[in-house]
């Protein structure tokens, strides 16, 4: 695109210029010649080495990256490494006509390969010819610091929008976990106690409320939060396993935590001990959801074949964007799947900038059957609705079997016949 296209386009999103081991002088006049004349350009930041300036990209955008072609070790490798970033534009810089007579391997358009002596004018219009590159978003991830076996988790099971049955996956991966010795605490978040219900808590259970209620006190200590909170964990029995859970406060108690009040409050949670703290929360996008979200090491995206369910999450994926965890798994669940509905996953995966991790299909009346009678869809080893909660636990905490996940094995025959 022509600078001028560019100027024009980009009044709404600016452009960001990073810059790597250039020469004084030529940064100097590039950034003044941009801060005079391309007022939608940001000349940011500058970076001594290619190491700084990739773990730079591995958590912020850019579109455009000055480097001075001293700093490639490896111009092939490095290059393509940069291409998998946000960057649009690489533009090499040498202040030698030599690379110029043997031109090295570039990646074109991408990558072009600049005389630090041409104009500034002109190289300005040089880096402003590329196309906008869609920022993808590391939404579906799992990285491998965070994937390690015994590693405390706290998971937030969320949806934008009511009625997906992110509760009943909450309940499920909880009791799944804790089905394999995990030390699981299941947390109700939700304004109206979703967790609580569908587990036929008592009536005694009261929950968060006491530990609310020391939120509230102008002067309060710690522990005196960490003892109301061990006090109010209710412990479920099942198959000879134990799931402790926290329920929710009255609607009047839940609606009054804010951001100050649930960090302090999930603080406290997470210093109780557990293996994994599972998260419940109702869909509305307050300041108690925000400090969940940023907060969680694990995101659980629920969503359905509905269209308005699955557009929802943008406004959510939007926010998550800017609380900057980038070492926070995320991944969505499609629920209530029916094959017969045809629904093109992949065109969901391409507007949500995610791989759909888990596919539970449609058995709410088998759901509800069971729910209705008090009895857990753990407690039903050979229920085939199981492995796909399961599955979905899996992204928590890799501590089952291909056969419990569902996976076939594959036959291997001999030559001549016979399996192997």
């Amino acid at each position: 695109m022509s600078t001028e296209i560019a100027s024009k386009d980009q009044t709404q999103e600016r452009i960001r210029i990073l810059a790597c081991g250039l020469d004084d002088s030529f940064s100097h006049s590039l950034k003044s010649y941009v801060v005079q004349h391309l007022e939608f350009i940001d000349y940011d930041k500058k970076f001594d080495s290619l190491v700084e300036l990739q773990a730079f990209l591995a958590t912020e955008h850019a579109e455009i990256a000055f480097v001075h072609i001293s700093m490639f070790q490896d111009l092939e490798e490095e290059q393509k490494a940069l291409s998998e970033t946000s960057l649009a534009k690489l533009m090499i810089i040498t202040d030698k006509l030599e690379p110029f007579k043997k031109i090295p391997t570039l990646m074109e358009p991408f990558t072009e390969l600049v005389y630090q002596h041409t104009p500034v004018r002109i190289i300005t219009e040089r880096m402003l010819t590329f196309e906008t590159k869609k920022n993808l978003r590391l939404y579906t991830q799992a990285h491998p610091e965070t994937k390690t076996k015994g590693q405390k988790k706290t998971v937030l099971v969320y949806s934008a929008k009511g009625g997906v049955g992110k509760t009943t996956i909450a309940i499920n991966i909880a009791c799944q976990l804790a089905k394999k010795d995990k030390k699981v605490l299941l947390v109700d978040f939700a304004t109206f106690g979703n967790v609580s219900v569908s587990l036929s808590l008592p009536t005694s259970v009261r929950g968060m409320a006491e530990a609310i209620g020391v939120l509230e006190q102008p002067a309060r200590e710690e522990s005196e939060l960490i003892q109301y909170l061990q006090q109010s964990i209710y412990t479920m029995q099942f198959q000879g396993k134990k799931l402790d859970v926290l329920g929710a406060a009255s609607a009047m108690k839940m609606t009054s935590l804010d951001l100050e009040k649930t960090d302090e409050l999930l603080l406290s949670v997470q210093s109780l001990g557990y293996d994994v703290v599972i998260l419940d929360t109702s869909s509305d996008l307050s300041e108690k959801n925000v400090s969940l979200m940023s907060a969680a090491t694990d995101i659980l995206f629920v969503s359905t074949t509905d269209i308005a369910a699955s557009s929802s999450l943008l406004s959510t994926i939007e926010l998550v964007d800017t609380l900057n965890r980038p070492l926070q798994n995320r991944h969505l669940i499609i629920n209530h799947y029916n094959d017969t509905l045809g629904f093109p996953i992949n065109e969901l995966e391409s507007i949500l900038s995610m791989d759909v991790s888990v596919v539970i299909p449609d058995k709410y009346e088998q759901i509800q059957g069971y729910t209705n009678r008090g009895v857990l869809l753990a407690e039903k080893p050979n229920l085939k609705l199981n492995k796909y909660y399961r599955q979905a636990s899996h992204l928590i905490d890799p501590v089952f079997t291909d056969k419990e996940l569902g996976k076939k094995k594959k036959l291997f025959f001999k030559k001549g016949g016979g399996r192997k």
